[in-house]
């Protein structure tokens, strides 16, 4: 336990840009003794573990190494969690493995400029919302469905929807920069960047040979 646990404190330590003083006062120790469970000389209890992950915000699991999600969000999509997502094949594009590409990127950008991450947040909310109406519009299901008024036939609106989508990735403005993260990512971002650039390729392929 010793070492996965504190190579994971003190990498949330450091991603989050506090000192051991911070820390170890936030969690009613000594500097000292957060010193040694991050350098692995002691041991901690239990208890400091699960305070710990109230105070990151992470579960006990991957505090103790069990799992490579700081959020527990892999295990709702991957009947393998954990250090599973780096070494199981997943050369299919499916749900699951953009469900899984969303979560990993989520963890990631919880972890860097609070404004990229509002970006992204929105991005992905919008994304989902013109989904929703896209299958409203193509008759997948009524409006009355849903529970709430939703503007689904005002084109006016629709239009300014795209917009601000647009706007949230326009890279002519300054986008805080975020801390990079060299580690490779699992096979399932492979497949999405694989599939995606594919079918980008084969849909541009198709058209300039109609065109022509």
């Amino acid at each position: 336990m010793a070492t996965a646990f504190s190579n994971r404190i003190t990498s949330l330590r450091k991603e989050r840009g506090l000192s051991q003083k911070e820390v170890a006062m936030s969690l009613g120790v000594s500097q000292a003794l957060l010193s040694h469970y991050e350098k692995g000389v002691r041991e901690c209890g239990l208890e400091f573990v699960i305070k710990c992950a109230d105070y990151f915000g992470v579960t006990t699991d991957y505090l103790l190494g069990k799992d490579d999600s700081k959020y527990g969000m892999y295990s709702i999509h991957d009947s393998n969690p954990g250090k599973n997502l780096y070494s199981s094949a997943s050369d299919k594009l499916d749900m699951r493995t953009i469900m899984l590409c969303i979560n990993l990127f989520a963890e990631r950008f919880s972890t860097m400029d609070p404004k990229l991450g509002d970006k992204l947040l929105w991005g992905a909310a919008i994304a989902e919302y013109k989904i929703l109406v896209a299958s409203i519009t193509a008759g997948r299901f009524g409006p009355e469905c849903i529970d709430v008024p939703i503007r689904w036939d005002d084109s006016l609106f629709q239009k300014l929807t795209d917009a601000v989508y647009a706007g949230l990735f326009d890279t002519s403005k300054n986008i805080p920069k975020a801390k990079i993260h060299n580690d490779k990512l699992p096979p399932f971002a492979n497949t999405l960047v694989t599939c995606v650039e594919e079918y980008v390729a084969n849909v541009a392929s198709d058209y300039y040979t109609k065109k022509n």
